[in-house]
Order: C-alpha cells, then sequence, then structure tokens
C-alpha cells in the first residue's frame, strides 16, 4: 500500500493502456511516455505493462506503507526518500513508512513512480489506466487526492544488477519524427511548411493532445470533414491553423484534416516538451519508423534480461 499525502495538481494511474477496444470507441489511454513507464518497471522487476504513477504540475510526498523497490522515469525530478537523493533510472529500496519526497521536475513533462508489484487496482476493460473523460479505470476514474491510499502487487522478479535504461531524462531534444497522413495531399505546401518551421508547445495541452503554435495561412485547413479514424499521435490541421498532435486519450474519431503522424518511437519524447517549448518535425518514410521501433524494442529487452 502506498499513501499520497500531498498530491500534485495533476497525478493518475497509468499503465501502457486498453487497445483492443477502438471499434467501440474507447481510446487507448494509458502513459503518455510509454517508454518511461515500461523502462521504470523492468528496473523495479515489473513487467512493463505494470501500473505506476503519472506526475506532472509539481511536488509531492508519497508513503510507503510496507517494503517495496522504486523507481523514477521520464522528467527528471529532484526527489529524496526518507532524506537521501533518488536518482532517476536507478531501482532503490524502500522500508515500510518511507516518505518520497518530490520536490520539483526539472525537466521534461512526466515523471513516472514505479513500485515493485504494480499499483493494484481493479483492471477496466483490461487496463488499470485512468481514463479521465470517461470517467473509469485508476482510482475512480479520476485524478488522485491527497490522502488517497493504493494497493500494492506482489512483486515478481527481482529487479536488474545494473541500473540505467532507454528512458534517460537527458535523451537529445532533436526533431520529433513524423509520417505523412490520409489528408497530406489534400492540403498544397501545408506539408512542406509543417516540416519545416519551428513550432513552440502551446499552454492548450492536456492528456488528449497538445496544440502547436504559431499557426499560418497554408496551414488553415480545409474545414470540417466526415469523421475519420484517428489514433495516437495523429497530427490534426484544424481551420485555425494550430497544428494538434492526439495523445493517449484523445478521441478515436475526428473531423480534422490528418496532415500526419508521429512515429510511434517518439511520442513519448513529443509528450515529453512542456508548454512554451520549441518542436521541430522531420518526414520519415514507414521502414525508419518501423526501424526506431525495433531499435526502442531492443533496450528493452536487453533491460529485462540483463544482457
Amino acid at each position: 500500500m502506498i499513501t499520497i499525502l500531498r498530491s500534485p495538481p495533476f497525478c493518475t494511474v497509468q499503465d501502457l493502456g486498453r487497445p483492443s477496444h477502438l471499434d467501440a470507441a474507447v481510446p487507448r489511454a494509458g502513459a503518455l511516455d510509454p517508454l518511461a513507464l515500461a523502462t521504470g518497471n523492468l528496473l523495479v522487476g515489473n513487467p512493463r505493462g505494470a501500473a505506476a504513477l503519472e506526475w506532472t504540475l509539481g511536488g509531492g510526498e508519497v508513503r510507503l506503507e510496507h517494503a517495496a523497490t522504486l523507481a523514477l522515469t521520464g522528467a527528471t525530478a529532484t526527489a529524496t526518500l526518507a532524506g537521501r537523493a533518488v536518482k532517476p533510472l536507478e531501482p532503490i529500496r524502500a522500508s515500510a513508512g518511507d516518505t518520497l519526497v518530490i520536490e520539483r521536475l526539472d525537466a521534461g513533462a512526466w515523471l513516472y513512480i514505479a513500485f515493485s508489484g504494480g499499483i493494484d487496482v481493479p483492471p477496466v476493460l483490461g487496463s488499470r489506466s485512468t481514463y479521465l473523460p470517461g470517467r473509469f479505470g485508476g482510482l475512480d476514474g479520476r485524478v488522485l487526492r491527497s490522502g488517497d491510499r493504493l494497493p500494492l502487487g506482489r512483486p515478481g522478479r527481482d529487479p536488474p544488477r545494473t541500473a540505467g535504461g532507454p528512458a534517460s531524462p537527458d535523451a537529445p531534444a532533436g526533431p520529433i519524427r513524423v509520417l505523412p497522413g490520409p489528408d497530406r495531399d489534400l492540403m498544397p505546401g501545408a506539408w512542406e511548411e509543417i516540416v519545416g518551421i519551428e513550432y513552440r508547445v502551446s499552454h492548450t495541452v492536456s492528456r488528449m493532445g497538445y496544440r502547436l503554435e504559431p499557426g499560418s495561412p497554408a496551414q488553415s485547413g480545409i474545414g470540417d470533414r466526415p469523421s475519420a479514424p484517428a489514433c495516437i499521435g495523429t497530427l490534426q490541421l484544424p481551420a485555425g491553423g494550430q497544428p494538434i498532435v492526439l495523445l493517449g486519450d484523445g478521441p478515436t474519431v475526428g473531423g480534422y484534416a490528418r496532415i500526419g503522424v508521429v512515429v510511434t518511437a517518439d511520442i513519448g519524447r513529443f509528450a515529453q516538451r512542456k508548454p512554451g517549448e520549441p518542436v521541430r518535425f522531420r518526414a520519415v518514410h514507414l521502414g525508419e519508423a518501423r526501424e526506431a521501433l525495433r531499435e526502442q524494442r531492443a533496450l528493452l529487452n536487453r533491460l529485462e534480461t540483463g544482457a
């Protein structure tokens, strides 16, 4: 059991989501940075998809009511456990009664706190992820509050002997790789401009998606279109000309032009950008997108096996 002594402004329970219900208009949800969550779980001996805390917007405190191993991944945080500094990407053993204090997030937007055994809230549609628009999953389908208590499952295998993993918070902040979307050719010139300029993440962000700015006349969209399927990473172009990238809680269909899609391997890197931070895109082919995902999975395999 863990107790949220002081909750940050925004914290939910997330795992790798529920991918098998898109036909029922249920988004995948799950961690916005899947690589970071999987890495944290492997560091504490869990399966990759175990549920953890997804934490953002400030500091807080969590008390461990029983001994457990924990790890911090994703955003870089200034944190202590029972007064000892906690480094990112390193499993650390906590005793019963120890308090984890997150003072602040120094870089990145989303911090993941994995605990051995995983957070053992009841699964809904095969996942423990919180889906806020639907008010289900996680703890009562809501953001966590001070005083909430969350059960932990039974620990699995021993953590790896060596620390570290592929989800370093200091990973290069290079261009985000994108594939062309099904509506690219409906808007001559917009695709070339999108992959050629620098955007900034606006303050209109949520787990549903991030709006980028500035827009331009060339990116002004083609008006509303018939609803069509959309996936995580879809780069939409509404009539206002400011692109929107859909994330875990985003809709499964939409009526905006789907100009492109962020490759799966870069979803976490994109989601870790804070409002005001720059974003550039780089167009790639499907082969490069697949190879990037294979490399990411190979890194996780090596961490899991200790190779």
